[in-house]
């Protein structure tokens, strides 16, 4: 028996015959990352910035977002806030939601995969720019960054790791409202859709 997406359905029963789910889709092993927007509204100005990190050591690395590895106990969320709180050391972190992922296979290492998933934050860190020493007991203790806040629009944000960053303006704005008991428009945003 086909069920609803095309796939055998096992049945079982004195009038029903047996049939065996076929192998439709391969396991994969993939390295699991978490991403960060750390998103705040400027105060009196009402424009979203979000929390870009430079590599102090590794100028070459280009403007990030906070991420790493996920822990094998940790949720993607909690990955996320542990990732944001070690690499810039923000204050005020709160996990919003999960906005999407990616999957992408190495060019360089054949078979290895890492599935990047993009999580929204919110944040009371009041400081606009600042050095941080990575905390943690992972391969990046010790890693220096500035960390800065950005208007979404002029992040800067390189190697595609901006590619969920209006979603997330759009979402951070409509839970912004929220919270404030106002309704958003569209004027609220810019012309991608960016604060």
């Amino acid at each position: 028996m086909k069920g609803p997406f095309g796939y055998g359905v096992a049945l079982h029963g004195p009038h029903c015959e047996t049939h065996r789910m076929p192998a439709a889709f391969e396991t994969l092993s993939f390295r699991q990352r978490a991403a960060a927007y750390v998103l705040r509204s400027r105060a009196g100005s009402g424009r979203i910035e979000v929390l870009v990190i430079l590599h102090s050591d590794a100028p070459e690395a280009g403007v990030q977002v906070p991420g790493g590895g996920a822990l094998p106990h940790e949720t993607i969320g909690e990955a996320a806030l542990r990732e944001a709180h070690e690499e810039t050391g923000a204050a005020g972190l709160v996990f919003e939601e999960v906005l999407g992922s990616v999957l992408l296979a190495s060019l360089s290492d054949r078979g290895s995969r890492r599935l990047d998933t993009y999580s929204l934050l919110s944040t009371t860190e009041h400081r606009d720019a600042w050095d941080h020493v990575v905390t943690g007991d992972d391969g990046d203790h010790g890693m220096r960054f500035r960390c800065e806040f950005r208007p979404v629009a002029s992040a800067g944000i390189d190697w595609g790791l901006d590619r969920h960053l209006g979603l997330a303006a759009r979402r951070f704005v409509s839970a912004y409202a929220r919270r404030a008991g106002r309704t958003v428009s569209g004027a609220s945003l810019g012309a991608s859709g960016e604060a």
